[in-house]
């Protein structure tokens, strides 16, 4: 009989009977289904790219919620070659997760793979290279090596990232090809690009984690780059920069160290300097320059989101970092207490390690670690071990009448750690033995008898050494031993601590009398115990010498070897006659002074354990786990480490060489985020000063004129990857020419204070001529660029116009005003405004827009002016200039400045005047956000190329006549510049006038129908820009 099933069929059929498919007694959920997901494969064979598109978005949905798709391979891996990106991107996603499974079919698609490595977008790229590597068969490796040496060299970022992510599957599949890969891996970790960064680090570790000199030449570039990586690549990094500290770095607290809190205020400048000058050097009383570079780098990830980086970073500062700077890490591992259970198992494991050698860090924060009622039992423990280990004489009480609550709790494994937590407390501080032992003893008189069982446990380890309340320990223990309410190894616990410390107490001789009545009911720990009671008795109390034979010999009969053995041992005790020299060293044998018993930590032994470790959480080495090496003596390779990034030094006059205090702390790359602050704190500290010191004002006047030049080369928009080298170039230049200066300064220092006197008394002309020179560096007006800022007038040398990206005015301004605030609103007062497509005086990132104020009343308008601006983030205006008067029927025009930000978000403020107060808005337009820039074919190909991928997006239009209809319509819209006018494929570019990025524009005319194409690297500008093209081509 043949039996076929279909979940998308209304029937299942069986021989000549139908029935409903729901129908459980027709055995069709038991059936092999022939006909699965065949609506799918028929949507993959399909011609519609719609339909394609649905059904790989089924299919991907399918595999994320666990359901098995690999019958779908062959339909799938049919349309990597669509046309379509959309679809191709999900085929790349089903078969790097297929591939492995399926590899026979996969290797039929081999040539289909590498020709999209080649693709134009870059994720299509990525995609192919992540499948290639998930095909594990040794046929392919040289295929896939020489993808991954090619995509090592990919100019997209995302690229050289998967291609580091395909490093450890291909070294897995072939371990042959280590020295190749490690290549590959060296020049990945040179890259500049932080999302690479991170997955070299990930390679290195996988495939030769132990070569630390790999690291030599990026160690500082590494550095550097630490907060820019994401957060799983700063993971990464973190634990490969902390072997390598380990490895090279000496251990700072071998030697004298003061941290840099300790260091003199105006010394800041010179430590920072010789600390980033000379490699391996100290930088801070004992901490080796380059390892400061590392601690100050990784310091800031405390405040990280991601808990395992900030585990990363207390791991580094631990093993690495000097002891005096663990109390930050000690705050940021706190914080992570506010994390889910499963962080803060982690996180209080580390803890409860580390508090047994550096208890003083964590001390302070002591109340954060008392026990909720809502905490699991696992965090409980843990949280109860830090607190016994953060005890000391001061905090004990607080810690006591913790544990007073939690004894009282319904959790049976947390009282008895409770219990015997108390008794650790008893054992290491010893002005609190007698009141830990107090409520111990309390505790005895329980209702609870497993708690009162693991009461008489810990009583018995804390009176072991003696102790002053100990007598009262043991009539408490022989008060519970006659009642009988103690289990097993509690009565056993009794049993020897009536003996231990009991033996010459008159009730002993009545306990043993009680518990020989039923010898041979009681557990066997217990007869054991009580033997050697029996022993101790017959030598402290020899009148109870026939008791204790009476109990040896019911032992001599007992049910368990042990038992009797023991009794046939200690028998030549008890009978002096057969003991012979025995008797001599029995009181030295059975009453012995003991010394006290030590703490035991649960934790003490796991500090050999990476901090954070797994091996550190479960207290044992787990497989693959590698220790940190041992630190060296001396600092290792230091004239190996290259420096992070170009430094540029500003040329610097006389007066400011010997201040250290305005200059920037920091001289090295972590130390640039400061420099602002100390600029802007600097420049306000001299006016301060100006009024009383002369020879400050003059110190500051070089410096306000350098900045001013910097500021405006920063608003030239003339771009070029040469002309920045020749700027770099000539920075370094004037870097060099200024460090000879003042070496010269240095070598002359005597006669300064006479002629600073000199320089301060200026005449007239002088003041003149230094008024030209400021002003020859003004931003001058050109009719050429329309009433742009002028760029650089001389390009640089080696450096043609034909390749540089040069702002040009508008090739269309519209003539068109809008109306902004009507004349009914205001009461006769009407603005219109109209962009005119040129950047604000004020700024280069403020859009001028053209405001015509036109009076409607016979009377005088007086004071128009801008009175009130909501502004949000970034954005910013520039008011036009006050209006004083305008007469009736009268019109003016002023030029508002707006920096929009790169968004489409509506301007408002209100417009004041004598008739009162009007609200105003504007919104652009995108097309009016951007500033039309020059190229030539070659440079916007090259550029276009970098923006492919996510940052593009197509939009199909309406086709026009000819080509200068699609020029009108796309000047109407937007203010780029065209870069090809003539032909099937239209170029056009421009720039964002806030954030400088570069904007691409295409047109493709086809038959029937024209392709737009716009490409930024911010991607909402680039789809709106394409969608607003599209509709622009669509109007009559």
């Amino acid at each position: 009989m043949t039996s076929t099933s279909s979940y998308n069929n209304d029937k299942v059929v069986q021989g000549e009977v139908e029935y409903p498919a729901s129908d459980p007694a027709s055995g069709a959920f038991f059936q092999p289904d022939y006909k699965k997901n065949e609506d799918l494969k028929l949507m993959l064979d399909g011609s519609k790219d719609s339909l394609k598109l649905e059904a790989m978005k089924r299919i991907i949905g399918m595999i994320a919620k666990g359901r098995d798709a690999s019958d779908l391979f062959p339909a799938v891996v049919k349309n990597v070659v669509s046309k379509n990106i959309e679809v191709k991107k999900l085929v790349y996603v089903y078969l790097v997760r297929y591939a492995e499974e399926q590899q026979d079919l996969a290797l039929l698609s081999i040539s289909t793979f590498q020709r999209a490595l080649k693709d134009p977008n870059q994720l299509i790229r990525a995609s192919a290279l992540r499948v290639l590597s998930s095909i594990r068969v040794p046929m392919i490796v040289p295929i896939v090596m020489l993808a991954i040496r090619d995509s090592a060299s990919d100019m997209s970022p995302y690229v050289r990232k998967t291609a580091a992510h395909a490093i450890p599957k291909l070294y897995s599949l072939d371990p042959d090809q280590k020295e190749e890969l490690v290549a590959i891996i060296d020049k990945l970790l040179s890259d500049k690009a932080p999302l690479v960064v991170g997955s070299a680090a990930m390679a290195f570790t996988e495939v030769c984690g132990d070569r630390m000199s790999l690291i030599h030449r990026s160690y500082r570039k590494l550095c550097s780059l630490l907060a820019d990586v994401d957060e799983w690549g700063q993971l990464t990094l973190l634990n490969v920069l902390t072997v390598y500290a380990k490895t090279c770095f000496p251990n700072p607290n071998n030697d004298n160290y003061s941290s840099e809190s300790d260091k003199p205020f105006y010394e800041s400048d010179s430590e920072g300097s010789a600390g980033a000058g000379g490699p391996g050097g100290a930088g801070g009383g004992g901490v080796d320059a380059d390892l400061r570079l590392l601690l100050r780098a990784a310091k800031p990830l405390l405040q990280s989101r991601n808990a395992g980086v900030v585990m990363a970073v207390a791991q580094l500062f631990y093993h690495c970092g000097p002891v005096q700077e663990l109390q930050p890490v000690a705050k940021a591992m706190v914080r992570l207490l506010r994390a889910p259970i499963e962080v803060q198992s982690v996180v209080l494991n580390s803890i409860a390690s580390l508090t047994v050698t550096r208890r003083s860090i964590f001390e302070p924060f002591l109340k954060s670690f008392f026990v909720r009622n809502s905490d699991p039992t696992h965090i409980k423990l843990l949280k109860l071990e830090i607190l016994t280990n953060l005890s000391t004489e001061t905090s004990a009480p607080v810690v006591l009448r913790e544990y007073q609550t939690y004894v009282t709790s319904n959790d049976k494994a947390f009282v008895a750690a409770t219990i015997q937590a108390i008794g650790r407390l008893a054992v290491a501080i010893h002005t609190e033995t007698e009141t830990c032992l107090n409520g111990l003893l309390h505790l005895l008189s329980s209702k609870d008898e497993w708690a009162v069982c693991e009461a008489v446990v810990v009583v018995k380890r804390v009176v072991g050494g003696g102790a002053a309340s100990a007598r009262a320990a043991v009539s408490r223990a022989a008060k519970l031993l006659r009642s009988d309410r103690l289990a097993g190894n509690a009565r056993a616990a009794a049993v020897w601590l009536v003996a231990e410390h009991g033996a010459k107490h008159p009730r002993a001789a009545a306990i043993l009398a009680h518990m020989a009545s039923n010898f041979a009911d009681q557990d066997e720990l217990v007869k054991l115990q009580l033997l050697s009671l029996a022993v101790k008795l017959s030598l402290t109390q020899p009148d109870t010498l026939p008791m204790c034979k009476y109990v040896l010999s019911l032992a001599r009969y007992d049910a368990s070897y042990d038992v009797r053995d023991r009794a046939r041992m200690l028998r030549r005790f008890v009978e002096p006659e057969h003991a012979g020299i025995l008797a001599q060293y029995a009181k030295h044998i059975f009453c012995p002074d003991k010394p006290k018993p030590t703490v035991h930590c649960n934790y003490k032994e796991r500090d050999q354990y990476t901090v954070g470790s797994l091996s550190q959480y479960i207290g044992s080495a787990a497989n693959g786990y590698r220790p940190l090496p041992s630190a060296p003596r001396e600092t290792i390779a230091a004239e190996l480490r290259e420096i992070a990034m170009p430094i540029t030094t500003p040329v610097v006059e006389e007066g400011q060489k010997n201040k250290s205090f305005y200059s920037e702390p920091d001289s090295d790359g972590s130390g640039s985020s400061s420099s602002s602050s100390s600029e802007s704190s600097s420049s306000e500290d001299s006016s301060d000063e100006e009024k009383s010191n002369d020879a400050v004002k003059k110190e500051n006047k070089p410096k306000e004129t350098n900045n001013y030049k910097s500021s405006n080369s920063d608003s030239s928009d003339s771009e070029s990857d040469s002309e920045t080298s020749s700027n770099s170039e000539s920075e370094t230049e004037n870097s060099e020419s200024s460090e000879d200066n003042n070496k010269k300064e240095d070598q002359k220092e005597t006669p300064k204070s006479d002629a600073k006197d000199k320089k301060n008394e200026k005449s007239n002309l002088e003041l003149l001529l230094e008024l030209d020179e400021v002003a020859s560096s003004l931003p001058t007006m050109t009719p050429t660029c329309g009433g742009f800022l002028s760029p650089p007038t001389v390009p640089p040398p080696g450096i043609e116009d034909v390749d540089s990206i040069t702002p040009v005015g508008p090739s269309l301004v519209p003539p068109t005003q809008t109306e902004v605030i009507p004349r009914v609103t205001s009461r006769g007062l009407s603005v219109a405004r109209r962009w005119t497509r040129a950047p604000h005086l004020y700024s280069h990132k403020m859009c001028a827009i053209e405001l015509t104020f036109t009076n409607h009343t016979p009377d005088d308008i007086d004071n128009i002016r801008v009175n009130r601006k909501t502004l949000t983030g970034a954005r910013a205006i520039h008011e036009f200039a006050v209006i004083p008067r305008l007469g009736g029927g009268a019109s003016v025009t002023g030029t508002l400045g707006v920096d929009f930000a790169d968004t489409i978000q509506p301007i408002e403020f209100t417009v004041s005047s004598s008739l009162g107060e009007v609200n105003a808005s504007i919104t652009p337009p995108v097309g009016e956000l951007m500033r039309a820039v020059s190229m030539s074919s070659a440079r916007w190909d090259r550029e276009h190329r970098g923006l492919r991928g996510m940052t593009e997006c197509n939009k199909q239009a309406a086709k026009l006549e000819n080509e200068q209809a699609v020029c009108k319509r796309v000047f109407e819209t937007a203010n780029v510049a065209a870069v090809t006018a003539t032909g099937n494929f239209l170029r056009f570019a421009g720039r964002m006038m806030s954030s400088q990025d570069l904007v691409l524009l295409s047109v493709k005319i086809d038959e029937d129908s024209s392709m737009v194409t716009a490409n930024c690297s911010n991607m909402a500008i680039a789809s709106m820009l394409a969608n607003q093209i599209a509709q622009a081509f669509a109007r009559d």
